[in-house]
């Protein structure tokens, strides 16, 4: 089984959204591995005042994967995961973003129960969901950067350990039963730029035959490395432009189908924000790069 540790699990949200068109979860599978694009490192899209902000999450539960878990009495054991339920309440959220997702959210209990009086987002082992968060950023909107917090509960069963019954609650009877786990999820953020400025947002993975999946380093010190996915064998066409809108690189990329890998030199590029695109000569997919040599 794949290993994890559960600080290493990304969030998702879930709520409800009223003019905003509902998001399809991804199509890449495999049984029994997660994934959640994007991940913490290439994190969310920037916001642009008077833009339509678009941001969203694709997810795969894993299942019967290992994860390391902390107990008073036993230290670090391994446990396996059935599902994932995320919070809807995400702390730091602008209110003129809204969020709604798929599957739909369930409605918060009202009987006090901390494990289901939420709305919240339900994600069996081995499932596919999405969430999307959208809405129009002010033009008054003053530059910041948005820190983002939410609560995960990691369903787990399958405790490692002879003390774990007794420390979580579970009869030891039956050693089996789920328990869960809340881990803080912190790492996420929404950068407010000043204008001129792009808005970019994780690409529509089932739509379009690739998607960009990262810019790593992000901000990049004289080299960065852009992967991305192509469904086929295909010719893709990458630009990257400044801040004024002046285009300072092309390249023809000859892809696999699968994930492929572009390096960029950036050391000899001014610090700031830049724009890069892949596309395929039919659709154009774009993402943000800040540059700090």
């Amino acid at each position: 089984m794949k290993k994890f540790t559960v600080t290493s699990v990304l969030f998702l949200f879930a709520s409800q959204l009223f003019a905003q068109t509902p998001c399809v979860p991804g199509t890449i599978v495999g049984t029994g591995n997660g994934y959640i694009i994007p991940d913490s490192a290439t994190n969310f899209a920037n916001a642009c005042p008077g833009t339509n902000y678009q941001q969203t999450l694709y997810i795969k539960a894993p299942k019967d994967t290992s994860i390391a878990v902390t107990t008073p009495l036993s230290g670090v054991i391994t446990a396996d995961i059935d599902s994932f339920v995320f919070d809807a309440n995400i702390v730091g959220l602008p209110s003129y973003l809204n969020l709604i997702s798929t599957p739909v959210s369930l409605p918060a209990t009202g009987t006090g129960n901390p494990k289901n009086d939420f709305v919240r987002l339900v994600v069996p082992g081995d499932s596919l969901a999405c969430v999307s968060i959208g809405g129009m950023v002010p033009v008054s909107t003053p530059a910041a950067t948005l820190p983002l917090s939410a609560k995960l509960r990691v369903y787990l069963s399958n405790m490692h350990s002879t003390n774990v019954a007794l420390e979580l609650g579970i009869p030891a009877l039956y050693p089996g039963r789920k328990t869960d786990t809340v881990v803080n999820l912190n790492y996420y953020k929404i950068v407010v730029y000043p204008t001129p400025c792009w808005p970019t947002a994780v690409d529509n993975i089932t739509k379009y035959n690739f998607y960009v999946i990262a810019c790593t380093p992000n901000p990049a010190h004289s080299q960065a490395q852009i992967s991305f996915e192509s469904k086929s064998v295909a010719n893709y066409q990458f630009t990257m432009v400044n801040a004024l809108g002046e285009t300072i690189l092309t390249q023809s990329i000859n892809a696999d189908a699968g994930i492929n890998y572009l390096n960029i030199n950036t050391s000899n590029l001014a610090n700031g924000m830049y724009l890069y695109s892949l596309s395929d000569g039919k659709n154009i997919l774009s993402k943000k790069m800040e540059v700090r040599n």
